[in-house]
């Protein structure tokens, strides 16, 4: 035990980090029986397994090994695979590729399965970074709209058609924009969440058998009925965590974040930090709660 403490050769990473910072989501406990750590991950899908869906800018799973996002820099148009440095977006080679200029996420990168969201239409692309500075929403990383309000992403996330998904779990902000968090590629009355601002339009969420089935809606832990769309416009302009339990019932099948890419009317993505899926699950509220305080509590 000679060695305790002085961050020599711990193998564990023990002194890496300021005041010895053992880095986000990780707990090191000492054992003086056989003088070892034993390191027990709390990133929340360790915590709350059988997700169908993880896209987030912070490390979700302890053996997730990919990446967080693709990000295309301005200078060149070239794309970079940007991972996570101990649970947490890596700005610093976020930063070292895109330079003084500004960066575009191409892929939001699945870290359950393979259902990214992608978008390769560099004009739709959201923005992570703005004049070489990375662009924070609650003091962490996000992904804002692109300049062009049509913009968005779309998934291969296809359960099965009707399904209900007992919770979808959302955190993000409208930027005072007209918004669709979920939006179906090509059907013009496949929707969900829209938001827009003066609108006394009571048609929030849409199917393509009508009115799609929402079983909860939660926004920042408050159980929430909305009469129209600038009811939801107004709650979500700032950050917010949204919970909801809904049909799946797009006629395409498809996830997407914005609306209706094919006809889309600039009802473009919400600004963009964490979506997560659970399908036929429960514990909502001790989700909600680790959510809310890994983003520094957004209520």
């Amino acid at each position: 035990m000679s060695d305790w403490g002085k961050g020599v050769n711990n193998d564990i990473g023990w002194g890496q980090g300021a005041n010895n910072d053992i880095g986000w989501g990780s707990i090191y406990d000492k054992s003086y029986a056989g003088e070892t750590l034993l390191k027990a991950e709390s990133f929340f899908l360790d915590t709350f397994t059988e997700a169908s869906l993880g896209l987030s800018l912070d490390k979700l799973d302890k053996n997730y090994t990919g990446s967080a996002i693709k990000v295309r820099r301005s200078s060149d148009n070239n794309e970079l695979d940007i991972k996570f440095v101990d649970g947490i977006l890596d700005t610093a080679s976020l930063l070292d590729f895109v330079g003084s200029g500004n960066g575009f996420v191409s892929i939001i990168y699945d870290q359950v399965g393979s259902n990214n969201m992608v978008q390769n239409t560099a004009s739709l692309q959201g923005q992570i970074v703005s004049n070489g500075s990375v662009i924070l929403k609650g003091g962490k990383p996000c992904i804002i709209r692109s300049s062009d309000n049509d913009g968005g992403y779309l998934s291969t996330y296809t359960p099965n058609d009707g399904a209900t998904v007992k919770g979808m779990f959302y955190v993000g902000d409208n930027e005072g924009k007209r918004s669709m968090i979920f939006g179906s590629a090509t059907n013009f009355s496949d929707y969900g969440f829209n938001v827009v601002s003066g609108s006394t339009n009571t048609l929030i969420d849409s199917g393509e058998r009508g009115i799609i089935q929402i079983n909860a809606t939660k926004l920042n832990g408050q159980n929430s009925i909305f009469a129209n769309r600038d009811e939801v416009y107004t709650a979500t302009n700032n950050q917010f965590l949204l919970y909801r339990e809904i049909e799946f019932n797009f006629k395409d099948n498809t996830l997407g974040l914005g609306y209706n890419q094919t006809n889309p009317l600039k009802n473009g993505m919400f600004t963009f930090q964490e979506l997560v899926i659970f399908e036929n699950t429960d514990d909502a509220v001790a989700k909600e709660n680790n959510i809310n305080a890994r983003y520094n509590n957004i209520y």
